[in-house]
């Protein structure tokens, strides 16, 4: 019985240890998300409904808020690359860029003639 229990322990323990990785990465991912919308959501608000175009200030925060969102994804995907399926493994930072720039909530903000340029 002794022997069933060991067993039964490590194998419960092999489990965390292998689902602990994907889990870190999930839950890094969300907090990355979570931050984003809450900068872009208090920035949204700050804008006047009537303007057409973003000041160079409203920009720079704008920008700002994207490259960081880029920045931390990629640094996450990057710190967990060999725990990925490959299709996330060899996501390059351009692809993140072109990911979050395709986005509809980037789409929608078009109209206020942005120029991100996130490297």
């Amino acid at each position: 019985m002794k022997k069933f229990t060991l067993l039964l322990s490590l194998v419960i323990l092999g489990q965390s240890i292998f689902a602990a990785p994907p889990e870190r990465y999930i839950r890094s991912v969300e907090k990355i998300s979570n931050t984003y919308n809450t900068d872009m959501r208090h920035f949204l608000r700050s804008l006047n409904p009537q303007q057409t175009q973003f000041t160079p200030t409203q920009q720079t925060q704008f920008c700002g808020i994207v490259n960081q969102y880029v920045q931390d994804l990629y640094q996450v995907n990057d710190q967990y690359r060999s725990d990925l399926p490959l299709s996330y493994a060899k996501m390059t930072k351009q692809d993140f860029i072109n990911q979050v720039m395709a986005s509809k909530e980037m789409q929608i903000l078009k109209k206020y003639n942005i120029q991100c340029h996130l490297q």
